[in-house]
């Protein structure tokens, strides 16, 4: 089986929705501070002493709020490891070990 690597990863059924994430959380990178930092010159603050540094303070403020959108939503996402963990542990694990072989306990080391 070949490596797949670059955008044809995003691509994958299985990593849509991390991809419209990322393009939604792009797309408001790039449009929305640059936006605001307009409105911000020209329709919030013209009349103030120093309109850019109000404007720039504006466009700060937008970009800190897509980061803080994007960092929200990522941690709000299922992780698909620890649903397939409690099926196979069943939820009865009182030492902190999976039910199994013990792989799920720690990371593979040796042979």
């Amino acid at each position: 089986m070949g490596q797949t690597k670059g955008f044809s990863l995003l691509l994958q059924e299985q990593n849509r929705e991390v991809a419209k994430k990322l393009g939604t959380a792009t797309l408001l990178m790039f449009t929305l501070p640059i936006i605001s930092f307009y409105i911000g010159l020209y329709v919030l603050f013209p009349n103030k002493d120093e309109p850019l540094m109000w404007s720039g303070g504006l466009a700060v403020f937008f970009t800190n709020v897509v980061i803080a959108g994007y960092v929200i939503s990522a941690f709000s996402e299922e992780d698909e490891i620890d649903e397939v963990q409690q099926r196979i542990s069943g939820g009865n694990s009182s030492s902190g070990k999976a039910a199994g072989d013990g792989d799920l306990a720690g990371p593979r080391v040796g042979a």
